[in-house]
């Protein structure tokens, strides 16, 4: 990719279609829904791979759901083509979290070591529960899932890696 090409990253998904107007559910990728206000244009990859660019026209809350219109999209067909979209925005329009608060994007491809040095291999995907994120990392073909907890792991945000204290997982790694 080219460097002066901006880095997208996804903050919703477009979901099934709602009433007649080319509504549509919105489930956010963010913990800040209050950006959506915001939002006047965004990229929405479509599920085939293929881009747009996208006005919103709004972003509403339907009882305990988001809703958005995007403009010049009047009926539920014509929505329906941007179900299971992902909402893109630049990644330096991101909000910034506290310290030892990650993105998924920063997370997943990084690589899993022990303090000792014992690679585990890559994060390929987070899992968010309640209480804490899960990491799912690929150790040679085999899924092991490791709690994202202070006490177990740290995780380094410049070294691209994840360390795992000695001792504290031994039963999964």
């Amino acid at each position: 990719m080219a460097e002066d090409q901006p880095i997208f990253v996804a903050v919703g998904k477009v979901m099934k279609s709602r009433g007649l107007q080319g509504e549509a559910f919105l489930f956010p990728l963010s913990d800040f829904e209050e950006r959506f206000q915001d939002l006047d244009r965004v990229r929405v990859e479509l599920p085939d791979g293929r881009v747009e660019t996208l006005q919103i026209e709004q972003v509403r809350r339907v009882g305990r759901r988001l809703a958005v219109k995007f403009v010049g999209v009047e009926t539920p067909e014509a929505v329906r083509v941007y179900r299971n979209s992902y909402l893109q925005v630049p990644q330096d329009e991101i909000h910034e979290l506290p310290e030892d608060t990650f993105y998924v994007f920063e997370v997943v491809g990084m690589e899993v070591v022990t303090a000792s040095g014992k690679v585990i291999g890559p994060v390929v995907d987070v899992l968010c529960f309640p209480g804490n994120d899960v990491y799912v990392v690929d150790r040679d073909g085999d899924e092991v899932m490791l709690p994202a907890v202070r006490d177990l792991l740290t995780v380094d945000r410049e070294a691209g890696r994840i360390v795992v204290r000695d001792g504290e997982l031994e039963g999964l790694l």
